[in-house]
């Protein structure tokens, strides 16, 4: 049997080992926090290798330039690569994030660039292994707003506002967030509320960026007028307007929901091919494809009729894997191509998540347009589509028709709430509402609100690519096709399966409820060169922490001792501190109290980690290194 050796932080391979068990992979020993051995079931011997690879290396940093042994932390990969300073856009300053996001994102790249790998040795192009790290899984979650930075004229800034934004609160002090995509339902939502009078059209230029700007302070007459109302009438409202109301749910609700959980794609084999198909049909092992290199989904076709985050940026890493990417738009293409700031000639958010993609441009609202979409999926591998519920079946391009054309095809459908029968907007805030992810983000004593952060958007793309390869895996031991079903609800789950599993066992560590259970030392510290993270996951770096700082552990309690180090850390530079402290093997990082994300790519020790998209503007690298 083929065995997987994985390396690295230890949520990063328990996430990776918990992707990768729906295709036939099991643990088969070294439990321990730094390595895990795995073991595929099923075409293990099919190059006559029973025993080797691929295997997966996470390692903290990556290519980026910093020592090996330079000490690393969740919390200060959050710190160094911006996800902390967006999490709370609105304040300006840093503030962790209570779910370990970058670590799972991380334990998600490996699981991809495995699949990736078993399917390149399937076809022909062996390779022994992948590497990816926590620091580039971190940087690819900020990807729009650093190209958004980097334009030559971005943004600027969004003043800190004095005044709140989502979520909201009720009467009864139940918080919750809405969603719409129309101004006149927005309109008309608040002036039932009682708000005509709160600037309804500049809170609207306000609301509708947020996903771009990570900010958002609106009017207080907003706040003022849902504090009055009770959510029952607050949602009988929304529902008269249009407008989407989610209130935020904790995980006793999410957990009371069967099936509620589930964050892992569904994928459902197409019947038996009846003859050989198009150039879907899979290629025989022993085949090599492609020019040389070693990226393993090389001469693989990919049809993406995708619009936003989700589905492009699936798209995207599909392409960094080495498929070729054929992006369909409507006739005078995507509107996300003008959506300021703009890269060279193209919105930086398009272009951030569509870089590379051959663009076809197809009118599908017309039989014509559907007959060339048809055509392409014949001689593709994948079509991946985000449209809304039912459009696929109202066009006759459902994986029951697309199949029938290409029996190989790895249909895959990228929707907000998958099968789940849920009348809301999919959308990012709207599902980390449903979702619970407020309660895991932030610390008992804190309001369970989302983060700024549009976290679903990119869980659900990773989501959407593991899918999408687990069909391709799949297909190329059974020569079927597939229908591949993802959500943003799926990624938000695979954000936090790790909470939710400990809830559920009774085996919390640091959480409670599954909010994190903080002290002192756990958020950034103010200091004269801005803010200083740092982590102590044990006592003995913890007594050591107490050494440098002068203070007696054996004299004070635990809780007094830790109160001490901050009064003490407080006094001197961030820099003194990061010094000091990886002599110790404690983790530091020092962040300004203003970070600018366009600063990211002229950073010495991450330039590597950037490429160009256009003129100024950056984006990172593909996350991950293979080797043959």
């Amino acid at each position: 049997m083929l065995r997987t050796r994985l390396r690295g932080p230890s949520l990063a391979l328990e996430t990776c080992a918990r992707r990768l068990q729906p295709h036939a992979v099991t643990f088969v020993g070294g439990r321990d926090r730094a390595e895990v051995v795995l073991e595929w079931r099923g075409g293990a011997d099919d190059l006559g290798h029973a025993d080797i690879g691929p295997d997966a290396d996470i390692s903290w940093y990556g290519p980026a330039g910093f020592s090996e042994d330079r000490p690393a932390s969740e919390a200060t990969i959050q710190a160094l690569c911006g996800l902390m300073h967006l999490h709370d856009g609105d304040s300006g300053g840093p503030r962790r994030l209570g779910l370990e996001v970058a670590s799972v994102a991380a334990g998600v790249l490996a699981a991809q660039g495995l699949l990736a790998a078993r399917i390149g040795a399937l076809r022909g192009q062996a390779l022994s292994g992948v590497q990816t790290s926590v620091l580039q899984a971190g940087l690819l979650l900020v990807s729009h707003y650093v190209a958004a930075a980097t334009c030559a004229e971005p943004w600027e800034p969004a003043p800190p506002g004095s005044d709140p934004g989502p979520p909201f609160r009720s009467a009864e002090g139940r918080w919750f967030e809405i969603e719409t995509l129309e101004p006149e339902a927005w309109k008309s939502f608040w002036e039932r509320l009682g708000a005509a009078g709160a600037e309804l059209g500049r809170a609207w230029a306000l609301f509708r960026p947020r996903y771009y700007r990570a900010t958002c302070s609106l009017p207080p007459g907003l706040h003022q007028a849902t504090a009055a109302q009770p959510l029952d009438v607050i949602m009988e409202v929304a529902a008269d307007c249009g407008v989407s109301v989610s209130p935020l749910r904790g995980y006793d609700e999410v957990l009371g929901e069967p099936g509620a959980s589930a964050h892992l794609p569904v994928i459902d084999p197409g019947p038996p091919p009846s003859g050989p198909g198009g150039r879907g049909s899979a290629p025989p092992a022993g085949s090599l494809l492609g020019p040389e290199g070693n990226l393993p989904l090389r001469g693989l076709r990919v049809i993406e009729a995708t619009t936003r985050l989700q589905g492009p940026l699936a798209g995207l890493l599909l392409q960094m894997l080495g498929a070729h990417v054929v992006k369909v738009e409507p006739p005078g293409g995507d509107f996300g191509r003008i959506v300021p700031p703009v890269a060279g000639d193209t919105g930086s958010f398009f272009l951030c998540f569509n870089r590379g993609k051959e663009v076809v441009e197809l009118d599908l609202s017309r039989a014509s347009g559907r007959d060339g979409l048809v055509e392409l999926v014949a001689d593709a591998d994948v079509f991946l589509h985000n449209w809304r519920p039912g459009k696929a079946k109202a066009w006759g391009l459902d994986a029951h028709d697309l199949l029938a054309v290409n029996p190989h095809l790895i249909h895959t459908t990228a929707s907000g709430w998958g099968d789940r029968p849920i009348p809301l907007l999919g959308t990012d805030f709207l599902v980390q509402a449903y979702a619970g992810l407020g309660q895991g983000l932030n610390p008992q004593g804190t309001p369970p609100v989302p983060s700024r952060v549009i976290l679903v958007d990119y869980f659900g793309a990773l989501i959407t690519c593991e899918g999408i390869l687990g069909g391709l895996y799949q297909r190329e031991l059974s020569r079927r096709g597939a229908r591949v079903g993802t959500s943003l609800l799926a990624g938000a789950m695979a954000l936090q399966a790790h909470v939710l599993d400990a809830i559920v066992r009774g085996t919390e560590d640091g959480r409670s409820g599954g909010r994190p259970v903080w002290g002192p030392l756990d958020h950034p510290l103010a200091v004269d060169d801005g803010f200083v993270v740092v982590s102590v996951d044990d006592p003995a770096a913890f007594r050591r922490l107490c050494g440098l700082c002068g203070v007696d552990v054996t004299g004070s309690s635990p809780a007094q001792a830790e109160l001490e180090v901050v009064r003490c850390m407080c006094t001197r530079s961030g820099e003194h501190w990061q010094r000091q402290l990886a002599t110790e093997g404690i983790a530091c990082e020092v962040v300004p109290g203003q970070l600018d994300l366009g600063s990211l790519p002229s950073d010495s020790r991450l330039s590597s980690l950037f490429e160009p998209l256009a003129e100024t503007s950056q984006a990172p690298r593909p996350p991950w290194r293979f080797w043959a």
